[in-house]
């Protein structure tokens, strides 16, 4: 009679029982959202520094802002507070001062001839819109304004919440090229010898914008952990 040989696997790892499609999904979902708590809590785990979220809280704010006043100057657009608002912000608007200078000087054209008792040229006037018309198109201009501030506010506060280092270097390049150029205008009215010459008025504004972009720069290239805040997004 022949011996008879029994084969066994010198390990065990068959004997290990095969996942079920259950448990695989149920690990999956546990997975997923250990990410998404991850990804929530991001900032409070790094210790964003107070001045990275203060300030894009603030960008978030002000594009909502942007688009509060565009829609409401697009859903009421002959209200009074909608000419109140154009307005206002029509007047910091490129272009607008020139067109109202433009506007003034054939007012007073029109006053000077019709005071002298003669009466203009057509071409004189034939390019001068009616007020209805200049409302309008100011109204345009300030939506458009708003529409494009409110998408580049936006993009740009996207930006510092996913910690992206370009942001830093070009907001820093902003805010340190606006106080070289308010020195070099300084210094150059104090070399001339003729001063500023801009309106009392105008100074407290001013310092104030040096001062605010001045400590922006020193913050975001000198405070401790801003750069390691955004290295780490490299």
């Amino acid at each position: 009679m022949e011996p008879v040989y029994k084969w066994e696997p010198i390990t065990d790892e068959y004997k290990t029982q095969t996942p079920q499609p259950a448990d695989i999904e149920a690990e999956s979902q546990q997975k997923l959202r250990e990410i998404r708590e991850a990804a929530k809590n991001v900032w409070v785990e790094k210790k964003a520094p107070i001045g990275i979220r203060v300030f894009t809280w603030y960008l978030f704010c002000r594009a909502g802002l942007y688009a509060l006043l565009l829609a409401f100057l697009a859903s009421f657009p002959q209200s009074g507070t909608s000419t109140w608002l154009v307005s206002n912000l029509g007047h910091a608007l490129p272009g607008t001062a020139a067109r109202e200078k433009i506007a003034q000087q054939r007012e007073l054209m029109q006053k000077q001839a019709a005071a002298l008792g003669y009466a203009l040229p057509d071409d004189a006037t034939a390019a001068q819109e009616s007020p209805e018309q200049i409302a309008h198109d100011e109204r345009q201009e300030v939506m458009v304004f708003l529409l494009i501030a409110a998408v580049v506010t936006a993009v740009v506060a996207f930006m510092w919440w996913n910690r992206s280092w370009k942001v830093r270097w070009i907001t820093m390049f902003y805010a340190g090229a606006m106080v070289a150029r308010a020195g070099v205008y300084f210094f150059a009215a104090w070399a001339s010898g003729t001063g500023s010459q801009l309106p009392a008025a105008v100074m407290p504004t001013l310092l104030f914008a040096i001062a605010l972009n001045g400590f922006v720069f020193c913050y975001l290239a000198f405070w401790p952990d801003v750069q390691e805040w955004f290295e780490e997004q490299r």
